[in-house]
């Protein structure tokens, strides 16, 4: 049996003059404020389920977000009310339906790998931008955890936490020593660390997956419920991880099944509701 068909809602087309305007916005809120990352604004978010008859099932709406260097916005709500769409929508998964989101673009000369020169804006626009800018932002700017590990067979867990850094040009050994360091502060046993995660249990599949979205320090965090498989020892240290990780600068959005995470790592909370739907 095919799994449900979901399609999401083409934006509605604005004026250019309205686009370009929101855009100039942006790019002076970021010039002013060299402390901002990512400014969401109007976000709203629908899907068409196609095999259903076409019912429209909404899941975010007109949600607004500025979010800053070294702080940790926890995302908030009941089940349904949109927290991980956010979060896809922000990492470029999800397109939004409706509004804005701008990302502090990269501040590099040039990548050897992508060969990206540098930008000329401080800020792009996710939702317009290029499938090479995305590449290039989730690259440099943007690193994502998700709930579920999803990884090639027989790759190394060592081979896949250091991948991060490969693909930015860092040596191999050097990579991979710093995955090894990682893993260890993660507790997942040495004698795992050649194998291939597929056979692990659930919390260890879910410690590689946050060493791997950790490892290349990326200006900006979105954790998807990253301590949900985790018992409360191994939950302290992604804690520890996330408080270090502002510390060096990091702007983070995450959501977090249980509340003593929450109150460990929250600087600030964004409450979401779910969006009610009208009838057809």
């Amino acid at each position: 049996m095919h799994p449900t068909s979901i399609t999401p809602i083409p934006t509605p087309l604005a004026s250019g003059e309205a686009h370009a305007a929101a855009d100039l916005a942006a790019a002076d809120a970021f010039l002013d404020n060299p402390a901002l990352m990512l400014r969401a604004r109007a976000v709203s978010k629908t899907f068409v389920l196609h095999t259903q008859g076409g019912v429209h099932i909404p899941a975010l709406d007109h949600v607004d977000l500025d979010l800053a260097r070294g702080e940790c916005v926890v995302l908030v709500g009941p089940s349904g009310a949109g927290k991980s769409s956010l979060l896809r929508c922000l990492y470029g998964n999800y397109l939004a339906s409706a509004g804005r989101i701008h990302v502090r673009a990269a501040a590099r000369s040039q990548d050897a790998n992508d060969g990206a020169a540098q930008a000329q804006s401080p800020c792009i626009e996710l939702t317009g931008a290029t499938p090479h800018d995305v590449v290039a932002l989730r690259r440099h700017v943007l690193g994502y955890v998700s709930q579920f590990l999803h990884v090639i067979p027989r790759v190394s867990t060592l081979t896949l936490v250091a991948e991060p850094l490969i693909l930015r040009g860092v040596e191999r050994e050097a990579a991979e020593a710093r995955a090894a360091a990682l893993l260890a502060r993660l507790n997942v046993p040495q004698r795992l660390w050649n194998l291939a995660p597929a056979t692990f249990s659930g919390g260890e599949q879910q410690r590689v997956n946050i060493a791997r979205g950790l490892i290349a320090e990326h200006p900006v965090l979105l954790l998807d419920e990253p301590t949900a498989s985790l018992d409360a020892e191994n939950r302290a240290v992604v804690a520890a991880l996330i408080a270090e990780a502002r510390g060096r600068g990091a702007a983070i959005v995450g959501i977090f099944h249980d509340e003593d995470t929450r109150t460990q790592v929250a600087t600030r909370r964004l409450e979401l509701q779910p969006v009610l739907r009208t009838a057809a």
